[in-house]
């Protein structure tokens, strides 16, 4: 016999089944399968205090296995959101390979010498920039987080690339080495943020701490 639920999400009655909700590991299953205390309203209905928006994609997606979300392109990070919340991670990698899919190509811009350098030094009308150091094949890890961080700060910053041959300080920063020198925990990828307020002053980073010095150098 299908055991019926409802949900009171936010306000919002969701009428759906037991088999429904614990069909994926994530918030329900745990639910329904632990001896957790389940939160109900004054009518017994299971009560979650989310917003209601996106839940009936939600439950599309626990339905079915899958939902379009290209429809939705507007609104994929805020139903992201949900899905984290929810812990339902097919979901969520769904999310974040729509939103690799309709992000906008970036073109950045290649530091081939010092005199490229200094002319960007020179030129410099936003906070900062970064060069992307890469290796002779212009390849470099964390591709994604690094597109990432530049839609995210491409107002303020300008950002570069660069070979790590124009990099003669790599020796005295085992995890910005050249590809042949690599060995475990060394990347093929580093940056270097040259800030407008001290422009010959830069400062070399790995990927774990690049995006904190922006998040510091630019107001929110």
């Amino acid at each position: 016999m299908t055991t019926t639920v409802k949900l009171n999400v936010g306000g919002t009655i969701f009428q759906t089944t037991q088999t429904t909700l614990t069909k994926f590991d994530g918030f329900f299953r745990t639910m329904f399968e632990t001896p957790i205390p389940v939160p109900r309203d004054a009518s017994e209905t299971i009560f979650i205090d989310r917003d209601p928006t996106h839940f009936r994609l939600i439950l599309n997606f626990m339905r079915d296995g899958h939902v379009n979300l290209q429809k939705y392109s507007e609104d994929v990070s805020e139903i992201q959101k949900e899905a984290e919340y929810y812990l339902l991670n097919g979901l969520v990698e769904l999310c974040e390979r729509i939103q690799s899919e309709n992000q906008k190509p970036v073109e950045i811009k290649e530091l081939k010498d010092d005199r490229d350098e200094m002319n960007a030094i020179l030129g410099l009308k936003k906070e900062a920039f970064v060069v992307i150091y890469t290796d002779q094949e212009g390849v470099f890890d964390y591709r994604q987080a690094i597109l990432n961080l530049i839609s995210k700060y491409e107002k303020s910053v300008d950002f570069y690339t660069g070979i790590h041959e124009t990099c003669p300080n790599f020796e005295f920063f085992p995890n910005f080495s050249a590809p042949h020198k690599r060995g475990p925990g060394w990347n093929r990828t580093a940056f270097k943020v040259v800030k407008k307020s001290s422009p010959f002053l830069g400062t070399f980073l790995n990927l774990g701490n690049l995006e904190s010095v922006l998040r510091n150098l630019i107001p929110s």
